[in-house]
């Protein structure tokens, strides 16, 4: 069955897509290979925050250039996302160490109490990459969205200055906003509605569910990456009118 799922996915990629569509299945191929080494590279013990970073660029490298090319708008999304990452990496590494999500939450304990307690990894660390995992693919999204409608602006009216082409920006990422907000949200609800289940069902008061460690870390996350979607469209729509404008 997921043989034919794959197919399926495959050929309605060529279908709509083309040529572009076999580019980008390809990439997200690729991206899937990527992912599988980076976990590889935790679990033998190398440095979890290190290796995340590395695979993120790698996945935006892939993303950005592999599929749309190399050009002024890939490379200003790619510097756009190389800040927003940096800036993050601290705000991460500061709350998962304040909040303490890292590890295995109660209702966690009857999946792995099988499982031997002596893993040799910085739980630390494991959460703050599975936080910029997580954020990197709506980071990507957004960034070349607001880079892409910049350059069409300019292209249709390159009497535009700097400021009102960053303005531009602001307006249009104020329309991606809405929309990549509500997906991020329905992910985390989709992907979270059989622990709400076990929440209801084991009587949770409302305190207990937001004191949860199962519950923080997964909202952390889904912040950290409505963070990083918010972040990165003045850092784009100012990198891009710089470029665009200079290069005009």
């Amino acid at each position: 069955m997921n043989n034919i799922l794959l197919l399926l996915f495959f050929l309605l990629m060529i279908w709509v897509g083309g040529k572009r569509g076999l580019k980008l299945f390809s990439s997200l191929c690729l991206n899937f290979v990527i992912l599988m080494i980076v976990f590889y590279l935790i679990g033998i013990g190398l440095n979890a925050v290190i290796i995340s970073l590395l695979g993120c660029l790698v996945i935006s490298y892939i993303v950005l250039y592999l599929v749309n090319g190399k050009n002024l708008k890939t490379i200003a999304s790619m510097q756009s996302i190389l800040i927003v990452l940096a800036i993050l990496a601290v705000l991460i590494f500061l709350m998962t160490t304040v909040s303490r999500i890292a590890g295995f939450g109660y209702e966690s304990y009857e999946e792995i109490n099988m499982f031997s307690y002596d893993v040799k990894l910085d739980f630390t660390n494991v959460s703050i990459a599975l936080i910029l995992i997580g954020l990197i693919g709506a980071t990507i999204d957004s960034s070349i969205a607001i880079s892409s409608a910049l350059y069409e602006v300019f292209e249709n009216n390159k009497h535009l200055t700097r400021a009102e082409l960053y303005q531009s920006g602001i307006t249009i990422g104020k329309d991606i906003l809405g929309t990549t907000t509500n997906t991020l949200l329905f992910a985390f609800l989709g992907e979270f509605m059989t622990l709400l289940i076990w929440f209801q069902s084991g009587h949770y008061t409302l305190d207990q569910i937001i004191n949860a460690k199962t519950f923080c870390s997964e909202f952390i996350k889904i912040m950290f990456s409505g963070v990083g979607c918010v972040l990165v469209i003045p850092i784009t729509s100012y990198i891009t009118s710089f470029k665009i404008t200079k290069r005009g």
